[in-house]
């Protein structure tokens, strides 16, 4: 970081972290309005069953992914954050032993597509996965937001994104081209990892040609904690794919999966605040009074944007699915409702595990935390969906991240156990109870999906806007 040259007034902590809250959030609204092109394009033209046979798919990779990165990276990106050049130089054994660890994930990536009965999901399996495992490796993203080169991030997220659509309306039309869709995702990938190694490099964060194995307990000790946390949240998180295939079918498995992306790419808009504050937080771990400064500030943000969401999509759903999905989905519409809550534990779940437990390097807690997703999970999903169907499903991924946030609660330090006593949950709510009567009432009168969603952001804003600007201004100021 260069020193501001004569004359220049060097930026406020205030005004940087503003900079970097609008570039990601700037990249993360480009990235959600694209997803809002190509998802709805995707469900659409590869149609249900083969949608969910896609996401079942990328289901499975992502369990390879864990046996091909087993936390060396969460570890490392942890590192940089808080020792930043000092934590960069363990990046060349980490890559070591990624490829290593890459190497078994493939020889297992194949065991698992030579059990597959559909020759097409064998496909996939091969060339996705194989692919994913090594472009992977060139990732730089999470090492970018260690560093804080945010705008960077930023720039190179939305061009990824904007090749990858590009791919997608170009080749993908019908269901047997969802073989497209490999190349898409891939291609871009490896080319911006690429990108983003170069720029840290003319930054000054430079890797270095040593690699020291006896270093490597040191790496891996740690590591395997949250390689431990990582599978048990991909197994909380994915696990109802693989339940909903084998107790319901592949039609079923087609409306999980799109009910499901629908309500993550809303959740994105929740947790964007939690990217920035991430690696200020494993900064400021040494200081109670600037962490738990943060930490409010963040459990306001995610409540003053997860409670209107939540409401608002139950009250709404009727009318984003047929728009969005299209009449073949409108078995989702009450599947959306009984997902909708996970727009709030989901947030509080990354927010409490994902974010703060980890930014203190509290890998145990972390772990338990996430174990507590896969006990509470993992059984819901095999009791309610044969007992419930598809709502079973959905009640079940909601309350996955719910177990994630309450026991991440309970294990955080003793000073952070008041962050729910917070007077904006409260104004949050009000204003989504506002919000809703405004929503019933417009869509008494009219089903334009814009009419009413404008109807019910106006209400929101003037009801709760005056608390939201007097809590920034405190906030904010406190923080500059």
């Amino acid at each position: 970081m260069g020193a501001a040259g004569p004359g220049v007034k060097p930026a406020t902590p205030l005004l940087r972290y503003s900079g970097f809250v609008f570039s990601v959030g700037g990249a993360r609204v480009a990235g959600i309005l694209i997803t809002s092109l190509t998802f709805p394009y995707l469900v659409r033209h590869l149609g249900v069953e083969m949608y969910g046979l896609w996401s079942y798919v990328i289901a499975v990779c992502a369990f390879l992914g864990i046996v091909a990165d087993p936390g060396l990276t969460t570890y490392a990106v942890q590192q940089v954050a808080a020792r930043r050049e000092d934590g960069f130089e363990l990046i060349p054994d980490v890559l070591v032993l990624r490829l290593l660890s890459s190497s078994i994930a493939l020889v297992v990536l194949l065991v698992v597509a030579f059990f597959e009965v559909r020759p097409d999901v064998r496909e996939l399996l091969r060339l996705y996965g194989a692919g994913v495992l090594f472009v992977n490796l060139l990732s730089a993203d999470r090492f970018l937001s260690a560093v804080e080169m945010f705008h960077a991030r930023s720039l190179l997220i939305v061009t990824q994104q904007a090749i990858y659509a590009l791919g997608i309306f170009a080749f993908v039309h019908v269901p047997r081209d969802v073989v497209w869709l490999p190349v898409s995702i891939l291609g871009p990938s490896a080319l911006t990892g690429l990108a983003g190694w170069m720029l840290m490099w003319r930054r000054g964060f430079k890797l270095q040609r040593a690699i020291r194995p006896q270093r490597w307990r040191g790496i891996l000790v740690p590591s395997a904690y949250y390689g431990a946390s990582s599978f048990m949240s991909t197994l909380y998180h994915r696990a109802g794919y693989l339940a909903v295939r084998w107790f319901l079918g592949e039609h079923a498995l087609g409306l999980y999966s799109a009910a499901a992306r629908f309500v993550d790419i809303l959740g994105q808009f929740v947790t964007l605040v939690l990217y920035v504050l991430t690696p200020r937080m494993a900064l400021a771990a040494r200081s109670g009074v600037a962490l738990k400064r943060l930490a409010r500030f963040a459990v306001t943000v995610v409540a003053l944007i997860s409670i209107p969401l939540t409401a608002g999509l139950i009250t709404t759903a009727h009318l984003f699915v047929p728009w969005i999905l299209g009449t073949k989905y409108l078995e989702d519409v009450s599947l959306l409702k009984w997902m909708s809550p996970y727009m709030v534990t989901a947030p509080a779940a990354s927010l409490l595990a994902g974010t703060i437990l980890y930014a203190m390097g509290r890998h145990r807690a972390y772990l338990m935390s996430t174990a507590g997703g896969v006990v509470g999970g993992v059984l819901l999903y095999l009791t309610l969906i044969p007992a419930l169907g598809l709502p079973g499903a959905g009640l079940a991924f909601v309350l996955a991240e719910f177990f994630v946030a309450a026991v991440a609660y309970a294990l955080l330090p003793r000073e952070l156990r008041g962050l729910w006593k917070n007077p904006m949950i409260g104004i949050a709510l009000a204003g989504t109870m506002l919000m809703v009567i405004a929503v019933r009432f417009a869509n008494a009168y009219t089903s334009s999906v814009a009419v009413v969603v404008a109807v019910g952001v106006f209400v929101y804003s003037v009801s709760c806007g005056w608390f939201i600007q007097k809590w920034l201004r405190e906030e904010l100021g406190g923080m500059g």
